[in-house]
């Protein structure tokens, strides 16, 4: 059961609140207590739904038993503080705020307690989709979970493994990994190969309810699940590897605190000697998507601009302009939705893509701020690109799950 985190969330969001009212900052109150509600609403929402996939036996339901009671707790605060808002009791509110603040801390740590429960449950994968279905299907097996709650974790799986298949089709390996990715390659297509026929294996045995097959569809798909993570450290420790930067001008090794090359004297570029860690593969325990840290376009970018700075050369600068451009096009088509929600999608749906909408915009601004940089700013304008590389990861996150919601 994944929840935003309290320190960087709901309870600033309580803090900024309090400071507001006892500084006697009362325009947006109104505003950030709609928000608090609704976030608190997903929240709610969220946790309902991880409730299908628990079972009666699993030690994680006591813990949940008292989250459900805590959210009882803490809704008076909420519908107290609407009251207190409307009937302009500014010090009730403040009262009541400060009790939210404990109920909600008090509601954090039971989700805290929640996952370190289920961590200590035996783990059927290391990668956290392949263990969640594993988990599901064998309670399901036990008759203690439906077949609905099978195929809810199913459908899911489905979704991690089309994108994991996308992503590593268009993968551009970082230079200490393209060896061992390389020499892997067999391996990970066997890998979802296997969990490919796996996958049809399971849904043939789930349709036809037959628990031997379905018990051998779970053993391939960890097999297979097994694979992946194994490659995934042979990249991760090639990764991690002393990382070198070779010279444009004569090919020479230096080290990446190096200014000048040390065979022939050439510069090197400091956006150069800075490439850090670039895992392109990736099994978060919030399953979140698999994927360079850095896109294609940025790192053709890095190679042009460091090309064009030694040789003059312009011809590779504007294919990866031109390229940039059409990310830039990509994404404004991908995201133009955001501008025109559905009219049925629910106000605290709403409030998520309000908020992805605006992070959109700033992440457009950072990103198309490069492709209008000066010769001479190139290097500033490589650093710019970056800082809005990662803004935009950062918000797609948060773009997904409201895409989700509202679809």
């Amino acid at each position: 059961m994944q929840v935003s985190d309290p320190l960087t969330d709901h309870l600033p969001q309580i803090e900024r609140m309090i400071s507001a009212l006892e500084s006697e900052q009362y325009e947006t109150l109104f505003e950030d207590y709609h928000e608090l509600d609704a976030t608190f609403g997903i929240l709610y929402g969220t946790y309902v739904d991880e409730l299908h996939y628990l079972a009666a036996d699993e030690p994680q339901n006591e813990v949940a038993e008292r989250i459900g009671v805590q959210f009882s707790e803490l809704r008076p605060f909420l519908n107290a503080l609407r009251d207190d808002l409307s009937l302009e009791d500014l010090d009730a509110a403040l009262d009541t705020l400060k009790g939210l603040k404990e109920e909600a801390t008090t509601l954090y740590a039971l989700f805290g307690e929640y996952r370190q429960v289920a961590l200590e449950a035996p783990r059927y994968s290391e990668v956290p989709y392949t263990h969640e279905l594993i988990r599901v299907c064998k309670h399901y097996l036990k008759g203690a979970l439906s077949i609905e709650a099978v195929q809810g974790r199913f459908e899911v799986f489905c979704n991690y493994h089309e994108a994991l298949e996308q992503q590593l089709a268009s993968l551009v390996p970082s230079p200490p990994e393209r060896e061992a990715f390389e020499e892997r390659a067999e391996d990970i297509e066997e890998a979802l190969a296997l969990q490919l026929q796996a996958m049809e294996d399971l849904d043939f045995a789930l349709e036809h309810n037959e628990e031997s097959e379905i018990a051998e569809a779970l053993e391939n798909l960890a097999e297979a699940a097994e694979v992946l993570v194994e490659v995934y450290r042979h990249l991760q420790k090639a990764d991690l590897e002393p990382v070198k930067v070779s010279c444009i001008r004569c090919g020479a090794e230096n080290p990446t605190d190096a200014r000048m090359c040390g065979a022939c004297g050439a510069v090197i570029p400091q956006s150069a000697a800075n490439v850090g860690p670039n895992s392109t593969m990736a099994f978060e325990e919030d399953g979140s998507a698999v994927g360079p840290k850095e896109s294609e376009e940025l790192l053709r970018m890095e190679e042009a601009v460091h090309l064009f700075l030694h040789s003059g050369e312009p011809d590779k600068l504007e294919q990866a302009l031109i390229s940039y451009q059409r990310k830039m096009d990509r994404i404004k088509r991908q995201f133009g939705r955001m501008d025109d929600p559905p009219a049925e999608i629910p106000a605290e749906h709403l409030a998520i893509l309000q908020r992805a909408r605006q992070s959109f915009r700033q992440t457009i601004q950072a990103l198309e701020g490069f492709a209008s940089a000066e010769p001479l700013l190139l290097e500033k304008g490589l650093a710019e690109m970056r800082a809005g590389n990662e803004l935009f990861n950062a918000f797609q996150a948060e773009f997904e799950a409201a895409r989700s919601l509202s679809g």
